[in-house]
């Protein structure tokens, strides 16, 4: 963390509204961001945003011990982008069973962003995908096929399971471009 992080967080730990208004400036776009990615929604992403600076705001106090506040707030936002996921999935069980969240887990003292982490959104992202998308996909890179096997088991041409393929990796590389500020 650069001097001038550790004195923006300093003034926020003492309550030093103008300190949040700086690290908002500072980070909120690339919060946002990266929730869009995986949310592809962007009311949501908003709302995970501001749902994050706010609890930065609420646990200021806390802040004493972060080693990295980019680590911190990746964790904060993955966490927040698992929850709006599941929220999701409960709301449509719901819709689906009558016709018409669990609470944010905190950030853990780790704050480094891990492989686990990655995989973990790398999941979430295929599991967001349309589903031949998905599929292909599965089938192209955890299942070893080929796209002339994948093309004949979905009964598709080799050049659709290309164009899945490709669109999918793109989706990925998008992911880890917003994903690499918190790294």
């Amino acid at each position: 963390m650069d001097c001038d992080e550790h004195i923006i967080l300093k003034k926020l730990r003492d309550g030093d509204s103008e300190a949040l208004d700086i690290l908002y400036l500072r980070y909120a776009s690339k919060v946002r961001d990266f929730a869009f990615r995986l949310l592809k929604d962007r009311t949501d992403a908003e709302d995970v945003t501001h749902d994050i600076f706010l609890k930065i705001w609420e646990q200021r106090r806390g802040l004493g011990a972060v080693l990295s506040f980019r680590g911190y707030l990746f964790r904060m936002t993955r966490n927040a982008i698992f929850n709006a996921y599941k929220h999701r999935q409960v709301e449509s069980k719901y819709q689906a069973e009558t016709g018409a969240a669990e609470s944010p887990a905190a950030p853990q003292a780790d704050e480094s962003v891990s492989t686990d982490d990655l995989l973990e959104m790398i999941d979430l992202a295929v599991r967001n995908m349309p589903e031949q998308r998905r599929r292909v996909f599965c089938m192209s890179r955890y299942e070893n096929m080929s796209y002339n096997d994948i093309a004949e088991a979905l009964n598709i041409s080799p050049k659709t399971v290309q164009y899945h393929i490709s669109g999918a990796l793109a989706e990925l590389r998008k992911l880890l471009s917003a994903m690499a500020f918190f790294i």
